[in-house]
């Protein structure tokens, strides 16, 4: 196992016009040497959350998320993993102390059953959102609570795994814009409404904010057949998303997936 990053190493090229996304499995990390450097690398509220989780498995998630997030981080800027500092804006949403002195990185977080994503920009808002389509429960009811009436009507003739599918890609694309907004709940979901048109493009045909904002931009792909992931990142020019596996604190290995994006429907990662 390589060693983790630390300040003084070459910092990855991110591009201005790229979001890189980094993906780690929770239940290949039981290790209990990297459990020990991971925890060591929390903070103290960080760590005061990482032990009141009742429940192993969560904490467990819990941990292999924020360790992704600081060795994520350390990819970019020159900062060992556990020397970033994060501050809240007004809504909670997390973000880098301003007094790091590191380059302007924004990112996001998200973690489910199975999975957990970060992804990083240069300077742009973006938003992840991961869901485990094997989640069981009431999600019609969640359909109806947020979802678009044109999304429900989509929704309406499927059934099985296509209305698991297109509900979860609508969820994701839904998450991941909010939290990219950085408002929390403020903004309800049902105001929210996205479409796929017939090249399976992904298109925001609602949005509840001012036309001279940035362009808002989204990719959408299913990393596992248990998982759908989608971003979002408001950017005025192209688009440029790198998707990735990774042990947090070691090298990470990008691959190929075929994503949805709003630009010309599915397109292949360099």
């Amino acid at each position: 196992m390589s060693h983790p990053p630390t300040a003084g190493r070459k910092a990855h090229w991110l591009g201005t016009d790229e979001v890189h996304v980094w993906m780690a499995a929770p239940n290949r990390f039981y290790q209990p040497e990297l459990s020990s450097q991971y925890v060591s690398w929390l903070d103290e509220q960080e760590r005061s959350r990482y032990d009141r989780f009742h429940f192993s498995q969560h904490r467990h998630e819990y941990l292999i998320a924020h360790a992704l997030l600081r060795s994520s981080l350390s990819r970019y800027g020159g900062c060992a993993p556990a020397a970033w500092r994060f501050t809240t804006n007004a809504y909670g949403r997390p973000e880098l102390a301003t007094e790091q002195g590191q380059p302007p990185l924004r990112f996001n977080l998200s973690h489910t059953t199975g999975l957990v994503a970060c992804a990083i920009t240069r300077s742009a808002d973006v938003g992840v959102d991961v869901e485990c389509i094997m989640r069981t429960g009431d999600l019609a009811t969640i359909a109806d609570m947020s979802c678009a009436p044109e999304e429900l009507t989509e929704l309406q003739p499927l059934s099985g795994a296509a209305w698991s599918q297109r509900f979860f890609n609508l969820w994701t694309l839904k998450e991941a814009y909010v939290k990219a907004q950085g408002q929390g709940l403020s903004i309800p979901l049902q105001q929210v409404r996205f479409r796929l048109d017939a090249r399976e493009t992904i298109q925001l045909d609602a949005l509840p904010e001012p036309a001279s904002t940035p362009a808002w931009q989204f990719a959408l792909l299913q990393p596992t057949p248990q998982h759908c992931l989608a971003v979002a990142v408001s950017l005025d020019h192209l688009l440029q998303v790198q998707f990735g596996w990774v042990v947090p604190g070691c090298e990470g290995h990008p691959m190929r997936f075929p994503y949805t994006s709003t630009q010309d429907g599915v397109q292949r990662q360099d």
